[in-house]
């Protein structure tokens, strides 16, 4: 049985994701969405606060670090969790780099109840497909059963991105060769942000000099490949030296820097302090 790109988390698993106040959600690698069904949970992402409550849904991308305010005993949703190389394929025809970008920033929209009821019938589809692929025991079925579970979480997304659009007020746009090369570099870059840090090496990878490379990604995203190479890496490290007990010579092994002294001036030359000072002012 071929592993699927995503997983799904239906109503009674979401309500252990979200059992403790104060817990501190980490995202690093996969993207998706958790669409609320039933009472309510406040979150803070990227120090901006989110109510979210029956009928609203929550879109996130990698690197992402949450945190869990207040919620309902009755909260109730259904989580998907997937990586970047099924989700941004799907963006190809219909959304460009700055409406990913948008997505990122403005995480959260409220869903028209007639929308609600398509997610929530889209994602009863897929649990029900999910669970025939786990029980079915003519394995000549299971390749037809994979595509059609493939097809149905395609459909799922499809129809995030519509009521997204639709509730945003996102003008279809085509979705040109630069488009193409900046998605690369994300799934790229959230794949290998712990190993590699230059420039050079994501540019490499679709056959492009660094300056052409550069100027693509700063025309689509507003930043240089080079700081978004930097806000991964840092932000993934801020993260593990609050909530974490990984010594700075541990991360320095686990960022693949050459030294302990190197990876001290790396982070205090984006963060103004050294690793042992951050931890020290938490």
């Amino acid at each position: 049985m071929t592993a699927l790109p995503f997983e799904y988390i239906s109503v009674a698993d979401v309500k252990n994701i979200f059992s403790q106040k104060d817990k501190l959600m980490s995202l690093t690698d996969t993207c998706g969405f958790f669409l609320c069904q039933n009472g309510y949970v406040d979150i803070i992402f990227n120090e901006s606060t989110y109510h979210l409550q029956a009928g609203d849904i929550y879109i996130y991308a990698p690197s992402t670090y949450v945190s869990i305010l207040n919620i309902s005993d009755d909260v109730e949703g259904i989580t998907v969790k997937c990586q970047m190389e099924f989700v941004l394929p799907l963006f190809e025809h219909v959304i460009n780099g700055q409406h990913f970008l948008m997505m990122r920033d403005h995480p959260c929209i409220s869903l028209t109840p007639k929308q609600l009821r398509r997610l929530e019938m889209l994602s009863d589809m897929v649990e029900d497909r999910q669970k025939a692929l786990i029980s079915y025991s003519a394995k000549g079925a299971l390749p037809i059963l994979e595509i059609e579970i493939l097809s149905l979480a395609k459909a799922f997304f499809y129809e995030v991105l519509y009521d997204y659009a639709s509730n945003q007020s996102i003008e279809p746009e085509l979705i040109d060769s630069k488009d193409r090369i900046f998605q690369n570099f994300l799934i790229s870059l959230f794949k290998n942000y712990k190993t590699q840090r230059e420039v050079k090496f994501y540019a490499d990878e679709q056959h492009l000099t660094p300056r052409y490379f550069s100027s693509i990604v700063k025309e689509k995203s507003g930043h240089s490949p080079s700081q978004w190479i930097m806000q991964i890496v840092v932000s993934n490290i801020t993260h593990l030296l609050r909530n974490s007990d990984k010594s700075i010579k541990e991360l320095s092994s686990e960022f693949h820097f050459r030294s302990q002294s190197f990876f001290g001036k790396y982070f205090k030359l984006n963060m103004g302090v050294s690793p042992k000072e951050f931890r020290q002012n938490l």
